[in-house]
């Protein structure tokens, strides 16, 4: 297979900092603004990558003649339920050009391999309601729904805030 899975390097910055506005690219609810996400995923890639908490690592996809093609950023949580330690999908992004071409599912194999070796039990992840693809991608690799997040924006009268629809 001409792919394969590497830790990150410092020159992967660029590569991962161009894919952040991938994890957006759908629709967003709407009291959620794109800007926001991405500037805040932006953020706290930027932190990760310049400073790797312990328990934690970046993983790039790579084709051999195209270069990066995908990367996934692991980290260790603390179960709020058990208090056991636990693997955490951050963020997991495919360059658009490489999409369907199996690199995602590449890329969440080689986070279970990470989280057996860490001697976890369970991985989890936070995906957006209307990211429908990555949803589908989840399930056929067997992760299941855990606790679902609920919003509701509240109107403010002296705002004429009137997100509600």
């Amino acid at each position: 297979m001409p792919y394969h899975i590497r830790p990150f390097t410092a020159r992967d910055a660029a590569f991962i900092t161009q894919l952040v506005a991938r994890f957006s690219d759908f629709d967003l609810p709407p009291w959620r603004e794109k800007t926001d996400v991405d500037r805040t995923n932006n953020r706290a890639l930027q932190q990760a990558m310049e400073n790797q908490e312990e328990g934690s690592v970046i993983l790039v996809a790579e084709e051999d003649e195209a270069g990066p093609v995908g990367f996934i950023h692991l980290q260790t949580e603390t179960d709020y339920f058990s208090g056991k330690q636990q693997g955490y999908i951050s963020d997991v992004a495919v360059s658009r050009g490489h999409e369907g071409k199996g690199i995602g599912r590449m890329l969440m194999l080689a986070a279970e391999n990470w989280a057996q070796e860490m001697g976890y039990e369970i991985l989890t992840l936070y995906v957006f309601a209307g990211n429908i693809r990555a949803r589908q991608m989840y399930e056929r690799l067997g992760f299941q729904p855990d606790l679902l997040k609920y919003a509701k924006p509240i109107q403010h009268p002296d705002t004429g805030n009137d997100q509600e629809k």
